[in-house]
Formats: C-alpha cells, structure tokens, sequence
C-alpha cells in the first residue's frame, strides 16, 4: 500500500505539508482528502496536490529522535 501526502499549493512553488494517509492509489486519496476538506474538485485542485511520499533508508524501527530503537 502507498502512503499519500498531502500539500498545500502556492502560486511561488513553496508548499507545506498537511497530512497523509496510506491507501492504494492516487485516485483513492484525492477522493479521502476531498472528503476531509469537504470541498469540491475544482476547489480542491485549486489549493491542495497530492504526491507519492517516499520512503526513507534509515532504518524504520527508529522514531522521532531515535526514542523507539
């Protein structure tokens, strides 16, 4: 399964990270974010894009800050 994040979308190319969510595909996040943010389509491709997260090489079992070894 892949992990879906979602980005706010700025006319200057910044972007920050609002949420995500693990689900098989592109299609099936978008309608999940559109959802939470109740928005339209239209509305919502005109402030939020949806992007592949990747996952990282360090190791998994480590979490914020190192605290879960």
């Amino acid at each position: 399964m892949s992990k879906w994040a979602l980005y706010t979308r700025y006319s200057n190319e910044n972007r920050s990270y609002v949420m995500s969510i693990a689900l098989p595909s592109r299609a099936e996040a978008r309608a999940y974010f559109m959802g939470i943010k109740r928005l339209s389509a239209d509305q919502f491709d005109k402030i939020y894009q949806i992007d592949l997260m990747e996952e990282s090489d360090s190791n998994s079992k480590k979490g914020l800050l190192f605290g879960n070894q």
